[in-house]
């Protein structure tokens, strides 16, 4: 029974084989048309830094600004969500980050200035915050005295 099986899967490669040859060879001219094009395009949109993600420059250098880099890396592609209130233009970088982890690279930059990037678990990305957490609310329990 095996070698019956052996004979089919030889024969569905050979077929296999011979179809594609025959789309290769000499006798593929109903077939032939124009070649596809290689190499990166010549449009407006691909000449664009904006569209390409990976031409993004990100100024990860002490002094540059934080909102800057936060720019940068939503360009890049990443998700950040933060408000102009929370991100000051006034805010530095005061070292360059040792991170590669774009969640820890978030942190490393927004730490010093009393913030932190959490997981937006509604919308995707990354959420800005303060690093403070809130006070948890104080309530009080009163108990019934006896009778």
């Amino acid at each position: 029974m095996s070698r019956v099986y052996q004979v089919m899967a030889l024969l569905l490669v050979a077929g296999s084989c011979h179809a594609q040859g025959m789309m290769n060879g000499p006798v593929s001219s109903q077939y032939d048309g124009a070649p596809l094009p290689t190499g990166q395009g010549n449009g407006e949109e691909f000449r664009s830094k904006a569209v390409d993600p990976k031409a993004v420059e990100i100024p990860l250098y002490v002094g540059a600004a934080v909102a800057d880099v936060l720019t940068a890396l939503k360009d890049k592609g990443f998700h950040i969500r933060w408000t102009p209130e929370q991100v000051t233009t006034e805010m530095k970088l005061m070292e360059k980050p040792k991170s590669t982890r774009v969640d820890n690279l978030l942190n490393e930059i927004l730490k010093p200035w009393g913030l932190r990037a959490d997981p937006d678990l509604m919308k995707g990305g990354y959420l800005v915050k303060d690093l403070k957490k809130k006070k948890a609310k104080e309530f009080a329990v009163e108990q019934a005295s006896p009778p």
